[in-house]
């Protein structure tokens, strides 16, 4: 049940016998960011205050992430240092991918922890909080919420593709797309409370397809783009397997699409893709950065890359680090690869020689970045307005607006005059002057 319907039915006759405080730490993914918001907008129409000192705090949620071993130590150690802040009265909630990972094991380790939640049962941690906020049950509560101008809508979970070096598919399970109808109706009450920007979640976003409505995420698209004040429409992350005709003739006559797609692309060795089990091969992969840059010049690529696979060689990762060249990706995200599972595609090069492929690699993305970024200068952006002063360009940088003095636009036209820490910035363009 999604986050909407589930506290309409689960906090009316609410009874709460002292106001409490809590804090969320999230590490991870954008759809950890959303989970977190979920339960921090639970807690708050619960009548509970949100705070950034742990120390004030009565529960605490640690959302956990376990794509790459740091993320998933860092939540470890957080843990490690709570044992003197923990009484009978204070809760520590371990939720998320690590939790699901580490089973209730982890309470061995840390009985102080009073609760393990897995990725693979999310919504329980709706129950164990309205139980710690003393409440019963109801039906007609309001969800209060934040302004804001983009928000995320995570339209599935879990994965069914099995990518050798990834976890997500065991933390989070196979593939669960949220009902087509669900989803326009969230995105409906997120417009009707200001929301401009939408951002689609999904481990494999654009495989997205509700089987009983006969929608696929094309579809889905179209959909949310009638609705009147949807601006943009942006999505994490699309997977190459799932791009298809159909989308690309709706990215060609569907302004509402943003013009910045995350194509994760993780190695340009045809071996090291096969290997990974990636379903592409790098000649594919061009294939489809071409059709979108035909179709919209302006569109701006990012991408992810793993650094040191298995078995990856000089040659592996050459073509690689000319395949970053060759596409000009606006940005990377550059890995260092972690092993996340035993006795399978270990690390075969030194930690030496995996830290300079990597600072390699970052050192050309970051070239490239500025290049792009320079280029833009005297260029005209679509800019989606945040606040006055601030916006998101429509390819997805973040832009200054110089001499922006109101907010009654959504989107300004922007003549760019300058770059300064990746941010661009310019003036209002009047097509008429």
């Amino acid at each position: 049940m999604e986050f909407e319907n589930f506290i309409k039915l689960r906090t009316n006759n609410f009874r709460q016998k002292e106001m409490k405080k809590f804090k969320i730490v999230t590490f991870g993914c954008q759809m950890n960011e959303d989970d977190s918001n979920s339960i921090r907008n639970f807690l708050l129409n619960l009548g509970a205050e949100e705070t950034k000192d742990s120390e004030k705090a009565d529960i605490l949620i640690i959302n956990t992430c376990t794509v790459r071993q740091h993320a998933e130590d860092k939540a470890i150690s957080l843990v490690g240092t709570l044992k003197k802040w923990k009484t009978r009265e204070k809760k520590i909630i371990f939720s998320g991918c690590a939790a699901q990972r580490i089973g209730n094991g982890f309470k061995k380790k840390f009985p102080y922890i009073d609760y393990v939640i897995g990725a693979k049962s999310y919504n329980r941690i709706y129950d164990i909080l309205l139980e710690e906020m003393g409440g019963k049950d109801n039906k007609n509560t309001e969800i209060k919420k934040e302004k804001k101008v983009f928000d995320y809508e995570t339209i599935l979970r879990g994965c069914d593709l099995k990518c050798s070096y990834c976890i997500v598919p065991y933390v989070r399970g196979n593939e669960t797309p949220k009902s087509f109808k669900e989803i326009i109706e969230s995105v409906k009450n997120k417009a009707s409370e200001g929301v401009k920007e939408i951002i689609l979640l999904g481990q494999t976003v654009n495989s997205y397809r509700d089987k009983k409505e006969g929608k696929d995420f094309t579809d889905l698209i179209r959909e949310i783009s009638r609705i009147e004040n949807i601006k943009i429409i942006r999505f994490l992350s699309p997977h190459p397997l799932f791009f298809n005709s159909k989308f690309f003739d709706e990215y060609e006559k569907n302004p509402k699409i943003s013009r910045w797609i995350h194509l994760p692309l993780q190695s340009a060795s045809d071996k090291i893709l096969k290997s990974m089990n990636r379903g592409y091969d790098i000649k594919k992969f061009k294939e489809i950065v071409g059709t979108l840059r035909n179709i919209d010049s302006k569109t701006s690529i990012t991408t992810d890359i793993i650094v040191g696979y298995s078995d990856e060689t000089k040659d592996d990762f050459k073509k690689t680090l000319d395949a970053v060249r060759e596409i000009e990706f606006s940005g990377v995200y550059c890995f260092k690869y972690s092993p996340r599972f035993v006795n399978k595609n270990p690390l075969t090069i030194t930690k030496e020689e995996l830290e300079k492929r990597h600072n390699i690699l970052l050192d050309e993305v970051k070239k490239i970045a500025k290049k792009i970024l320079d280029r833009k200068v005297g260029s005209i952006e679509d800019v989606l307005i945040y606040s006055k002063k601030f916006g998101k360009t429509n390819t997805g940088y973040n832009c200054c607006i110089i001499d922006n003095k109101e907010l009654k636009d959504d989107f300004l036209k922007v003549l760019i005059t300058e770059v300064k820490n990746n941010t661009l910035y310019g003036r209002r363009y009047d097509e008429k002057r």
